[in-house]
């Protein structure tokens, strides 16, 4: 019985323990400390999940995509009626896709495509998988499972649950579909119902740049940038607002003195969220336009950081090369 009691009070010991240090692991992937999380978790035995979703990830951030993709398969297979992971294993085979050969990417598709549908079956009330299902319809060719229909069954079933967010997805379908009457129509509703969401500017950005009027993308761009947030959402969008406007005026070669204004002030204020632009990525564009602008000194130095912070190999490659031409002029 003594034995028993011992063998219990061990098992609750290493239990807790475990639990931790899975704590502290997910505590410091948060803040952005991907190194160090990394390290954390290597030390780990344990079966809860979040371990191979954030070692996944982190490969991600690595370029290491086929170990990101171990990962998520191993964990699948142990967790088959997770939704969070098949929504990960979304993210990893889309970036895979991304690099693949005409001949494979197909397969690919159908994969990213089943697990977006399968997430959504097990999390139904999910805004977030049930969004990003229904951009994948609204984006994607009909060859690869694009589907103007499908999305608009899905939006429905979003209006029950998170309304703002389902009127975010019918108008970005409206505006993909060129209904230009009844994207007009949503774009009113917007301004008159949604004016103090940067979130509402920024979809409506995202659109405008989607049909290649990249200056009315600014102008919509510009209003999500200088809104005020209340919550983490409205927050994510007026950042990524900022990060469009940098790209923009490096594809539209004007605008730059604005562009480095709206990516210093990312790299300022920006709380780190996993799926928000890395900084070191930030970083890269302000180099970019700082060469455009022959501020050279500057872009060596930008460069010379994201050398020492990323984790993206493809990224210091990218470093790499750009202060070699510097070096050259």
């Amino acid at each position: 019985m003594k034995n028993a009691s011992l063998i219990a009070l061990a098992l609750l010991v290493c239990c807790t323990t475990a639990s931790a240090s899975m704590e502290r692991s997910l505590a410091a992937f948060e803040k952005g400390d991907l190194r160090l999380a990394h390290t954390l978790l290597n030390q780990q035995h344990t079966t809860d999940y979040q371990k191979p979703l954030l070692l996944a990830r982190i490969a991600l951030k690595k370029d290491q995509d086929e170990a990101a993709l171990q990962h998520i398969e191993k964990a699948l297979a142990q967790h088959p009626n997770n939704p969070e992971l098949y929504f990960a294993h979304v993210e990893v085979v889309a970036k895979i896709a991304e690099q693949a050969s005409i001949f494979s990417v197909s397969g690919y598709i159908k994969k990213l495509k089943a697990s977006f549908i399968k997430a959504v079956e097990l999390a139904p009330d999910n805004a977030e998988y049930r969004t990003a299902l229904i951009k994948f319809y609204i984006n994607a060719p009909a060859l690869f499972g694009g589907d103007k229909q499908a999305a608009l069954t899905h939006i429905k079933e979003l209006e029950k649950t998170a309304p703002f967010e389902a009127f975010l997805t019918r108008l970005q379908l409206a505006g993909m579909s060129d209904e230009n009457e009844e994207f007009a129509h949503l774009i009113a509703i917007g301004q008159q119902s949604f004016a103090t969401d940067p979130r509402f500017f920024y979809t409506l950005g995202q659109v405008y740049r989607e049909r290649d009027q990249n200056e009315q993308a600014l102008i919509e761009l510009r209003k999500a940038a200088t809104l005020k947030t209340t919550h983490w959402q409205q927050e994510k969008a007026r950042y990524q607002a900022l990060v469009l406007i940098g790209l923009l005026s490096k594809e539209l070669g004007k605008y730059h003195s604005e562009g480095e204004a709206a990516l210093r002030q990312y790299l300022e204020e920006a709380a780190y969220y996993y799926d928000l632009p890395d900084k070191s990525q930030v970083k890269f564009r302000l180099a970019e336009l700082a060469i455009d602008s022959s501020k050279t000194a500057m872009a060596k130095q930008l460069l010379n950081e994201v050398l020492t912070e990323t984790l993206s190999s493809q990224l210091q490659k990218k470093a790499r090369t750009v202060l070699k031409k510097l070096a050259r002029t």
